[in-house]
């Protein structure tokens, strides 16, 4: 068993993070302001927006294998990750669909059935944990938004955003991963931003540094607000 005393440790210089949003508000736009070299799977088809960058790769998902396609991406990463600074996974959310889906087509109702569902809960668990071994690499994975209703102690009821991933598994994801951001555009101006701090109606966090908030092109710019 290894020891690590915690005057010793440091916190990472990298971003391992989700950022979530409704469809077409700007996440996958967010990966052109990562430094050195990017690795994208594009799950969801909205690569394109990234057209004419030069540091940026792109492997599109086959979405009639999705599960085989995420084990030849992680393989690739691995064999490759002296070449990038930055792996990307976008979308989790049609990952999941497309996932069900295709264990659906083996079952006589063309429907997943429940026990697939709970494979699939743990598939995403290992799939992120694998995804973090990697050192010194920003990790980064997007999900469209959802809500949900909560009720506090005291009995009053609010909804919350959060990332649209299972119910069953939503929270142990956004335990397990540092940095989760919801992304928003203000009406008036235009400029987009990240919310890094929870509250009751939006689901978020930030174990790096002391920021509550950022400019979408701040967010890996990893340090204490206050300096």
């Amino acid at each position: 068993m290894e020891i690590t005393k915690a005057e010793d440790m440091k916190r990472d210089a990298y971003l391992h993070g989700m950022i979530y949003s409704k469809p077409g508000s700007g996440k996958t736009t967010t990966f052109k302001f990562l430094e050195g070299r990017t690795l994208v799977l594009d799950v969801d088809g909205s690569s394109q927006v990234l057209s004419g960058l030069p540091n940026i790769d792109i492997v599109k998902l086959d979405p009639s294998r999705p599960a085989q396609t995420m084990i030849e991406f992680y393989g690739f990463c691995k064999a490759n990750q002296d070449k990038y600074e930055s792996f990307v996974i976008d979308n989790l959310t049609h990952y999941q669909k497309l996932w069900l889906m295709e264990k659906g087509k083996s079952t006589k109702s063309g429907q997943p059935e429940l026990q697939h569902y709970g494979i699939f809960d743990t598939h995403i668990i290992e799939l992120i944990s694998t995804f973090q071994a990697f050192k010194n690499k920003n990790i980064i994975w997007t999900a469209w938004e959802t809500t949900r209703q909560i009720q506090t102690e005291g009995g009053q009821l609010y909804n919350q955003f959060l990332p649209d991933i299972r119910d069953k598994v939503v929270n142990h994801v956004m335990g397990i991963i540092p940095v989760v951001g919801r992304l928003l555009t203000n009406a008036e101006t235009g400029v987009r931003g990240f919310v890094l701090r929870e509250s009751n109606g939006t689901f978020a966090k930030n174990q790096l540094d002391n920021r509550e908030h950022c400019l979408q092109d701040d967010l890996f710019k990893i340090g204490d607000a206050s300096e």
